[in-house]
């Protein structure tokens, strides 16, 4: 359910220039863990009209042609610092940035999912979004359990 909802964020997204093909959204994954093993199975797949292209990445640098980039588990260092050395590196970049648990939400991260139950609950952090110029749809921020630095 997390990989579907990652994957069709774009659909719910504005970027601040029209170079991102309606048709086509790129994926990006970065570290392991179940979520990133379930959007490489979505390579080439159809989802709500866009293809969804997957695609790992290993360095923040090497992400800045992603529309939407998932922050797996980091191997070797702790979570945070890892996940914060991705958000840092991207943070003025059009990527939009989702994690896994809210607390990484409110350190960088743009959408932070977490189970509730059966559920899946996203919080959303404006300020990440303002600083990389991105947009989400007011049905999706209406969705959202926690909205952080709204304005």
């Amino acid at each position: 359910m997390k990989a579907a909802l990652v994957a069709n964020l774009a659909h719910y997204t504005e970027w601040p220039e029209a170079t991102w093909s309606v048709k086509h959204t790129l994926v990006c994954v970065a570290g392991r863990g179940p979520v990133v093993e379930t959007l490489q199975g979505f390579d080439s797949q159809v989802l709500l009209g866009r293809r969804i292209g997957v695609s790992p990445r290993s360095r923040p640098a090497d992400a800045r042609d992603c529309q939407v980039l998932f922050l797996g588990e980091g191997s070797g260092r702790p979570q945070g610092e890892w996940l914060l050395e991705w958000t840092l590196g991207l943070a003025a970049a059009p990527v939009l940035t989702v994690c896994e648990g809210e607390d990484f939400v409110a350190n960088g991260c743009m959408v932070g999912l977490q189970r509730e139950g059966t559920q899946v609950a996203f919080d959303i952090n404006f300020n990440a979004l303002r600083r990389a110029s991105l947009r989400l749809s007011s049905h999706l921020l209406r969705l959202a359990r926690n909205l952080y630095g709204k304005p």
